[in-house]
């Protein structure tokens, strides 16, 4: 079995998977061509291409097929003849380094960002925007990041999103725009705007649509959501509501609105747009109702406006809110 040398493992799938340019495809035809060794090179890899992406072909073909290998490599032999451990082993050997060598090179290839058919866009500490090849928008929450394929727009719009973010869809009838999320919930949009929170599991999943209609599915659950609308997965059951969260994109704006909020409103909404907010310490029940706007402002301005509103003391302290009389 020969060394692959001037054609690399990645080279090799795309050509397989029909992804390969023309130029590609025709260095690697002149490749396995050029000798005998490169040619059985190029044969044992289509074979265990097919036999991971092809497995539901007959089994009797299989069989077949894996026979002819077997025979090729000297496994059994219509010649009474004996074949030293050593030269067997090696035969065995070498099979398995092509297995593990192409298994790794399709795991990689399909699955890793950067290093195949994907992109990654990750935003880390920073909220971050990017303009996807169909001209879309999309806005990214910090640690966030969205995945979609190189191939991107060529008969298929299709990005994974893992964390938080805005999407503005440039509208096009003839192919959806889709996104996946790690919790196995789908979106399928024309071309619309719409807010998707994912990545910490399906009870924290939101979707929220600003314009248009999106379309989600969840198991066996599926149901459209309109503009002005959100979706959430509660328990067993889709739901569609009214929107009530009126800060949803104040990661986004840099502002945050309420009208006749309530305390317990406001600071939930504060220990989700303020980092330094990790936890709540103390009573949150009052009757008094607020309308006012924080824009991009301080934690200590909020809080010194909060004191005057509600008449109560407000700390914090090492990532704790903590509330008092």
């Amino acid at each position: 079995m020969g060394r692959l040398t001037s054609i690399n493992s990645e080279e090799l799938i795309r050509y397989f998977s029909g992804e390969c340019s023309s130029e590609e495809k025709e260095r690697i035809d002149l490749w396995r061509k050029s000798s005998a060794t490169n040619e059985s090179f190029f044969e044992d890899f289509r074979k265990i291409w097919d036999a991971k992406y092809q497995s539901l072909l007959p089994e009797d073909v299989l069989k077949e097929d894996w026979s002819r290998i077997r025979k090729r490599i000297q496994f059994q032999s219509p010649v009474k003849r004996r074949i030293g451990i050593w030269n067997a082993i090696s035969r065995v050997a070498a099979v398995f380094i092509l297995l593990l060598t192409v298994s790794g090179a399709l795991y990689t290839y399909w699955n890793v960002p950067g290093f195949g058919r994907w992109t990654a866009f990750q935003t880390g500490d920073y909220v971050d925007s990017l303009q996807l090849p169909d001209n879309s928008m999309v806005f990214l929450n910090n640690h966030s990041s969205l995945k979609y394929l190189k191939s991107f727009g060529a008969g298929r719009r299709a990005v994974s999103l893992d964390g938080e973010g805005y999407f503005d869809v440039t509208r096009d009838t003839d192919n959806p725009f889709m996104v996946n999320t790690p919790e196995g919930v789908d979106v399928k949009v024309l071309g619309t705007s719409f807010h998707l929170k994912s990545g910490k599991g399906i009870e924290n999943l939101e979707l929220n649509v600003t314009e248009g209609v999106v379309g989600l599915s969840y198991r066996e659950f599926s149901d459209k959501v309109e503009s002005g609308n959100s979706a959430v997965i509660n328990g067993s059951e889709l739901q569609v509501l009214p929107t009530t969260n009126t800060n949803f994109l104040s990661w986004k704006t840099r502002k945050l609105v309420f009208s006749q909020s309530s305390l317990k409103s406001i600071v939930d909404a504060l220990k989700e747009y303020y980092t330094s907010v990790d936890k709540i310490d103390g009573s949150t029940q009052s009757d008094i109702l607020i309308t006012t706007t924080f824009n991009n402002q301080p934690i200590s301005d909020v809080l010194d406006e909060l004191e005057f509103h509600f008449d109560k003391k407000f700390t914090l302290k090492e990532g704790v809110l903590i509330i008092s009389d």
